[in-house]
C-alpha cells in the first residue's frame, strides 16, 4: 500500500511550509505514529509523524519551501 506525504494544512491561513530537517532517513522502516520530518510554519515548527507504517521515501530534501497539499515523500507499506 502506498501511502502519500502531503504538505498539512496546520493553521486557517497556512498556504506554504518548510520542510525543515527529515527525521527519518530515506529508505528507513518507520512506525506509524513516529515523527517523520520537521515542518517549519510562519512562526512555529512541528514534528509531522508518519501515517502508516512501511518503507520512508524522500520526495523532496530538507530546506524546502512547499506549498500546503505539495508531496514531499510516501510510505510503501505491505497490503
Amino acid at each position: 500500500m502506498l501511502t502519500l506525504l502531503r504538505i498539512p494544512k496546520a493553521a486557517v491561513s497556512m498556504q506554504e511550509g518548510t520542510l525543515v530537517a527529515w527525521l527519518a532517513i530515506d529508505g528507513q522502516f518507520v512506525r506509524e505514529g513516529e515523527p517523520i520530518y520537521t515542518l517549519e510554519l510562519e512562526k512555529s515548527a512541528m514534528d509531522v509523524v508518519a501515517p502508516a507504517s512501511g518503507v520512508l521515501k524522500h520526495a523532496k530534501p530538507a530546506g524546502s519551501v512547499c506549498p500546503v497539499g505539495e508531496v514531499v515523500g510516501e510510505i510503501v507499506g505491505e497490503g
